[in-house]
């Protein structure tokens, strides 16, 4: 009983309530039953047996079964009216337990709790969220970035490309100027000699005599 009157208390203290039958009750209650039996007080100070009325049974042959009744009515009484008295605490308690876990969190937890909960739970969400389009308007930029440089080298080389091929081509005229100039050189050593022998068969031009030692 005391157990359930301290059950009672503390369920009355989350719901923020006052508990006034409890204390009072469970005061009377040990108040009632601690009082000590006339009768005994009396058998117990003139040294007589602890219950005289069962002796008085014994030697009148008398039951004594309604006295007993009677005895144990009045402490059952006793306990019948403190029940009563707690009979609404305890209806109460049975209707808190039958009431479901989310009224009693939402009963005892501030929606202040709540509310701090979900402004942090949005400010997460809007943090991560903007992080991500962070994180995209910077994927954005490298790749714009990277579509710039590829186009670039692209650009680059296609000029390289261009240059090699002009200087592939200045090469080859190059050479083939070299070639007609060496060609050129070769039909004007051919005339000069042809014009030498020509001028020495007239006599114009004496063929210097060679030397004995092989000099001219």
């Amino acid at each position: 009983m005391y157990e359930g009157i301290d059950n009672l208390k503390s369920l009355y203290d989350r719901a923020g309530k006052t508990f006034s039958g409890g204390p009072s009750a469970a005061q009377d209650v040990p108040r009632r039953t601690a009082q000590p039996d006339p009768v005994r007080r009396s058998s117990v100070g003139s040294g007589a047996p602890k219950n005289p009325r069962t002796g008085d049974s014994r030697a009148t042959g008398r039951d004594n079964s309604s006295d007993v009744r009677s005895r144990r009515g009045g402490s059952t009484a006793a306990q019948l009216d403190s029940a009563g008295h707690l009979e609404s605490p305890l209806m109460e308690v049975e209707e808190e337990e039958r009431r479901s876990p989310h009224d009693h969190v939402d009963r005892c937890v501030p929606e202040s709790f709540f509310d701090r909960v979900t402004q942090g739970l949005r400010d997460d969400l809007e943090h991560e969220r903007n992080r991500r389009l962070q994180m995209a308007d910077t994927a954005s930029k490298h790749r714009a970035e990277f579509a710039f440089a590829q186009l670039e080298n692209e650009r680059s080389l296609t000029s390289l490309r261009d240059e090699l091929r002009v200087a592939r081509g200045i090469v080859d005229r190059s050479r083939a100027e070299i070639t007609a100039l060496q060609t050129l050189v070769d039909a004007h050593h051919r005339e000069h000699k042809a014009l030498c022998e020509m001028l020495e068969r007239k006599g114009v031009l004496h063929r210097k005599k060679q030397r004995t030692d092989g000099t001219a």
